[in-house]
């Protein structure tokens, strides 16, 4: 019988996901969370670009850190070996997970909600894919009950290729619990050389458009550090 009890205690630990993500997140201003596929096992292939799980793993013991506290430069950030400009109206904060590496309030214009943008890495992610995360966006979104088709671009920033994924219409969050009208989210998935990283602009059209332009000069002011650029 002691086999019997002992099967009993660990099943429905098998049965438990292992996708270790938090419950759906709150809008900006309160506890958002980056909402990517998480890391999982795997066997043979990792990251957006699906790189072979050996040299993902040669790779996570080289990640460069990321500078504790505030930037010393409101118009800078250093994150994962790389710099990028920021906007020294953003707001930065402690990050609220330890998915997250970076994260800012943004400032909303008058009368409007606060934005939030986030940076979050995998060094390895299973499933992990472009497509993977573009229907889970999507799913988080609509438009008078009908799917809100994203609009998808593909860039390279200092040799790193990136997507940028943009999507607007009611907010429903990662599982649906919040209902936001006229939201809009802009995310940019790039494969750096030390996993796959993820930039997202989530916040009221209003606050998101007036930091769009902001928010692509970093995309696109992105440079790994040593890099001629």
């Amino acid at each position: 019988m002691r086999w019997l009890y002992a099967l009993l205690t660990i099943t429905p630990c098998l049965m438990v996901s292992c996708d270790d993500s938090e419950p759906p997140p709150p809008p900006p201003g309160a506890s958002s969370t980056l909402d990517v596929v998480a890391p999982a096992p795997n066997t043979s292939k990792s990251g957006l670009a699906a790189v072979d799980l050996n040299a993902a793993n040669s790779q996570k013991l080289n990640i460069p850190s990321t500078p504790a506290g505030p930037p010393a430069d409101p118009r800078q950030a250093i994150f994962l070996g790389m710099q990028a400009p920021t906007s020294p109206t953003w707001l930065w904060e402690p990050a609220k997970n330890n998915m997250r590496v970076m994260n800012w309030i943004i400032p909303a214009p008058e009368g409007a909600e606060a934005g939030e943008l986030v940076i979050t890495h995998f060094a390895e992610a299973a499933g992990n894919t472009k497509q993977a995360n573009i229907d889970r966006w999507s799913r988080q979104f609509r438009n008078a009950d009908l799917p809100v088709q994203p609009d998808v671009s593909e860039e390279s920033i200092d040799g790193m290729a990136m997507t940028l994924v943009e999507l607007r219409g009611e907010y429903l969050g990662m599982g649906g619990g919040w209902h936001k009208e006229n939201y809009a989210m802009i995310v940019a998935m790039i494969d750096s050389p030390y996993g796959s990283l993820f930039i997202k602009l989530l916040g009221p059209d209003e606050t998101v458009d007036r930091a769009r332009e902001d928010y692509l000069s970093m995309l696109r002011g992105m440079r790994l550090i040593g890099s001629s650029g």
